[in-house]
């Protein structure tokens, strides 16, 4: 047969095959090997861009073969990593039972199974070091555990010999308003003698005729809490929010009469190990101020029995220490038992109140910044010392200390144990905490860890019309304007330490059995724009089989295990996420802004937005201190890091302080050809080395600002750089020639979300539709050279764009979006053939193809359900209906897989190109033609092609369609328990409806126009 004997339909087909394979030919020839190879990942992704899971042991209740039952179904869907969490579950049932002790000779042996199995199928593991989360146990000692600083105040008259025990401290002082740290109800009110309370410092002062003079009151006195780090708050806080009350400086006030630095005297040493201060008092009145620590008392969050206890100390190396002695060193050997490497270690997020005290803290004040700051803590409790700025002044340096504390005392301490052992480390380390005001350096913290992780959660009505409007609150919505509220922070830490994978704990949610492959697609595209490559699902928890289905299940996160009605089919769901995580793994991230974040504690950032000054369009990383003083440098007027990552811009914070050093580094970076954009700075926030240290920073700023005020002079050269103050970021950019990187048509600018990667043969763009609803526009990237292609991780299609516009500075293509629809925009470097399409007079041609009806299959279906569940092995649908809206029990409650069937001719005239279009699907499917499977459809546009399978007459359509659990577990809740098919610990709300189920449709048959 010769192809002119073809019918037209396929002849025409397989000219456009050959003619693709030409082209494609012809680019492979000419392309570097590295990014045909990518072509190939594309379509079939490395192992080591699969999501992983964590995988949850819950209440001792595994065995050998739920093991391997869960292992073997992760490695053939297409999770690549597990990380093992073993915990109590936060609402038991009794009616589950059985359960191994945690660590018990049994369950070391199940542990040496398990990576036994994850080896034999290749899947990585990674363990939490802890028994339930943050890190903690009974190995911990009150000693080591988190603390928090007291103080003890009394007046005494001199002369005279002082000989007397000191009052202690109330075991609430200062902390009146706790509300949030885990567990509080169980100790905050313990005595103090069950508290573990130690001494710290002792200091004395001539008590002033006027005491109230000598503190803080008013407004100042309200920022007390957030300065000394015991202000409480939810993890719903803003990062704005935890950090505003810090950085508003105190004013010195007319009234104020501060206690002299140098009149406070230091008594620790005369306080005797009872208790008991030995002094002789000089004449007058002085006050003396007890300063000590107590254990918070925090536990461990939901620990099995045997491992409940204290959690550890943040701020001080000995309590990670202890935790790797008792509990990482035993993981390790059965590891090497079982002959398999793990691959991390992990420390969960840091949700454990605000510790703010170490015993060493007044060592490591002095070696962080280098004065002794005995002599001002009665700051801590409100007294002026020297001056309400200079007591700001020690504050701002007492909450770097704790900041640095947590950064060095656990998460670098943690790394050196795991890489000493050969392990990397992965460290949940920015929250969001159980308190927002932890005194942390998220980015220093992340920045320790090689595999920095944040979380992301699915809002409670994220699937439904409005469901993410921010009016509904973070409770609701679980984003902050839209945006998850720590990812972007992760992604900065990754680009600005040189990590390659930015983690995310994804898809934890309250909500049960809700969500399937197409609702949690948008919410993980979401996180791919904001910068995350690494989905760490959450989560599967590890299901035996006497257990029933669902199972037992823990009581947050999207449940994601062999037990959910859709896992057969979720292999295509994992599938696309290991092709976007592999893409967006390539090259490094593209930004031309780096905003500097500031010097204070707790320094946090918050989610990606869009900032006025610079507009849609662009995109940035954040980074701190650390990372300027340490790794920034300038190439060629670029701000770029040892890693490869650059910028165009350096943004300050508006915000007059800035440390020395920081200023001295901005002088070296602007003199080097940088270009660094905010206001001068006039002082250094710290008390080392003052006053002096602030006119340093004045002569610095004067070199570097010259006369530029923000108001009439906005621009200043130095050296081979600049400085702006008072332009906006757009502007400078625009005046240099730079324009937005990614630009949609203005009508729908809000709709579209993108991430940029660049390569050294291709920039890469991922760009998502995060509306419920279809768009087409066209778009503007920042590239010219190579032609674009459109890379559809959904399909692993890979094909040349037909139309498109090349401009001095941009390519313009339109493109077009499904509900949730998202795409790869690749431009390779190197020219490739192409076919060219000219415009027409109205703009550019479309390319994606117009769809028009062909045929639509009414009529009668037969539908079969699987009996074991309830529903009748087979039975006939007029039309197609909602499951639940039908009569029979069995149907209406239904949960599980039915399989529709129809006959059906292909109508005269339809020709060319046909896709079946399903409609509506409840709400995933698999759809199968003349016998040939045509795969899982699970997301817009919910349709597949079907042009080389069709018969003209006596097509045999079978589609299997999965809905969720909810409705048999509505219809079990009204039964008698021996009646019921389902077994769970987990209660749906009494207010629970039935949800739509069903190939609701309607079943099209459409031809492409291309």
């Amino acid at each position: 047969m010769s192809i002119s004997d073809l019918p037209s339909p396929a002849r025409r087909r397989f000219l456009m095959l050959a003619c693709s394979l030409v082209i494609a030919a012809g680019a492979a020839a000419q392309e570097p090997a590295s990014l045909a190879s990518l072509r190939r990942e594309f379509v079939a992704p490395p192992a080591t861009a699969r999501p992983g899971c964590y995988w949850w042991w819950l209440d001792g209740l595994v065995n050998k073969p739920a093991i391997t039952r869960d292992l073997e179904e992760f490695a053939a869907k297409g999770i690549g990593e597990v990380l093992l969490v073993n915990s109590a579950n936060l609402r038991a049932s009794p009616d589950f039972g059985g359960g191994v002790k945690f660590l018990s000779p049994e369950w070391r042996e199940l542990y040496r199974h398990a990576l036994r199995e994850a080896n034999r199928l290749g899947i990585e593991v990674g363990v939490n070091l802890c028994g339930g989360w943050c890190m903690g146990g009974p190995w911990i000692p009150p000693e080591h555990a988190g603390r928090w600083f007291l103080q003890s105040r009394l007046v005494v008259e001199g002369p005279r010999q002082f000989s007397e025990p000191l009052p202690l401290p109330g075991h609430r002082d200062g902390y009146d308003h706790v509300f949030n740290p885990p567990g509080f109800k169980d100790y905050i009110d313990l005595p103090l003698e069950k508290l573990d309370y130690r001494d710290t410092a002792v200091v004395a002062f001539p008590t002033p005729d006027n005491e109230s003079a000598t503190k803080f009151s008013g407004a100042r006195a309200k920022l007390l809490p957030a300065k000394t780090n015991r202000r409480d708050a939810s993890n719903f806080t803003r990062a704005r929010d935890v950090m505003g009350p810090t950085l508003e400086a105190w004013q010195d006030a007319p009234s104020d009469q501060p206690i002299a630095p140098e009149k406070i005297v230091d008594l620790t040493a005369k306080l005797t190990p009872d208790g008991r201060l030995e002094w002789d008092v000089p004449p007058g009145r002085w006050t003396i101020v007890r300063t000590g620590h107590r254990m918070t008392g925090s536990r461990v969050m939901i620990p099995p029995p045997e491992t409940d206890g204290l959690s550890i100390g943040w701020l001080s190396p000995a309590g990670v220490e202890l935790q790797f002695k008792h509990l990482g060193e035993l993981l390790l050997a059965d590891a090497a038992a079982a002959g398999v490497k793990l691959k991390y270690f992990c420390d969960d997020s840091f949700e454990d109140g605000f510790p703010n005290w170490t015993e060493q803290i007044l060592e490591r004040f002095r070696h962080y910044r280098g004065y002794d700051p005995t002599p001002y803590l009665p700051v801590l409790s409100g007294y002026i010392v020297g001056s309400a700025e200079r007591s700001d002044r020690f504050l701002h340096d007492y909450r770097k200390t704790v900041a640095d504390c947590m950064a060095d005392g656990h998460y670098r301490r943690f790394a050196e144990l795991t890489h000493e052992r050969g392990l990397l480390v992965q460290n949940e380390a920015a929250g969001p905490s159980r308190s927002g005001t932890m005194c942390m350096d998220g980015l220093k913290n992340l920045g320790r860890s090689d595999l920095p992780q944040g979380e992301f959660w699915l809002g409670l009505r994220h699937d439904e019309e409005g469901g993410l409007d921010p009016k509904l609150g973070y409770g609701v919505s679980r984003l902050e304007d839209g945006q998850n509220k720590v990812t972007k922070m992760v992604a900065s830490a990754a680009h600005i330490y040189g990590r390659p994978l930015a983690s995310a704990e994804s898809f934890t949610s309250n909500r049960h059995w809700l969500d399937s492959p197409a609702t949690l697609k948008s919410p993980a595209d979401r996180a791919f724009c904001e910068g995350i490559n690494r989905f760490m699902i959450h989560c599967s928890t590890l299901a035996r089989e006497e257990d029933g289905k669902p199972g037992y299940e823990y009581y947050a996160g999207t449940h994601f295990n062999p037990n959910v009605t859709w896992w057969p089919q979720v292999g295509p769901f994992l599938t696309y996420l290991a092709r976007c995580q592999h893409l967006l793994r390539q090259g490094r991230f593209v930004a031309d802004v780096l905003y500097y974040n500031g010097d204070g504690a707790p320094n946090l950032v918050g989610p990606k937005h869009v900032d006025p000054a610079l507009g849609r369009g662009f995109d940035y990383d954040v980074c701190n201190a650390e990372v300027l003083l340490e790794r920034v440098t300038v190439r060629d007027g670029r701000i770029v890091l040892p890693d490869g990552m650059s910028y165009r811009l350096l943004v300050l914070p508006d915000d007059a302080r800035m440390p020395v050093e920081i200023a001295a580094k901005i002088r070296a970076l602007v003199a080097a050809g940088a270009t660094v954009v905010g206001p001068r700075p006039e002082r250094d926030p710290g008390l080392r080395n003052f006053p002096a240290c602030d006119a340093e920073v004045r002569r610095l700023a004067a070199e570097v600002w010259g006369g530029c005020d923000g108001r009439a002079v906005k621009a200043h050269a130095f050296g081979r750089g600049r400085v702006f103050w008072g332009e906006t970021l757009r502007d400078i950019l625009r005046a240099d020639g730079v324009g937005p990187d990614f630009e949609p048509a203005p009508a729908e600018g809000g709709t579209l979300d993108f991430i940029h990667r660049r390569t050294d043969e291709a920039d890469i763009y991922f760009v998502a539709n995060l509306q419920p609803r279809a768009v087409a526009l066209d778009c503007a990237f920042r590239v010219r050279g190579g032609a674009p292609e459109i890379w559809d991780p959904v399909t692993g299609e890979a094909r040349a764009v037909r139309s498109f516009r090349v401009t001095d500075t941009q390519t313009i293509l339109p493109l077009e979006f499904a509900a949730h629809q998202s795409f790869f925009v690749v431009f390779p470097k190197s020219p490739v053939p192409r076919v060219t399409v000219p415009e027409t007079r109205g703009g550019l041609r479309a390319n994606f193809p117009a769809f028009t009806p062909a045929a639509e299959l009414t009529g009668a279906w037969t539908v079969k359900f699987d009996p074991r569940w309830g529903g009748p092995a087979e039975t006939t649908f007029a039309q197609l209906d909602d499951w639940t809206k039908r009569p029979e029990f069995g149907i209406r409650h239904y949960s599980g897989t039915a399989t529709y069937l129809k006959r059906f001719d292909v109508p005269a005239g339809a020709n060319g190109r046909l896709f079946l279009d399903l409609g509506v699907v409840k709400n995933i499917a698999s759809v199968r033609l003349n016998g040939r499977n045509l795969g899982v459809v699970w997301t817009a546009p919910w349709r597949v092609e079907v042009t080389d399978v069709l018969r003209p007459t006596g097509n045999e359509l079978e589609i299997d369609v999965t809905n969720l659990w909810p409705n048999r577990l509505l219809g079990d809740r009204g039964l008698p328990p021996t009646e019921r098919l389902t077994r769970t610990n987990i209660q749906l709300a009494p207010d629970a409806r039935l949800l739509p189920s069903g190939l609701l449709g309607p079943v099209r048959l459409l031809h492409s126009s291309l």
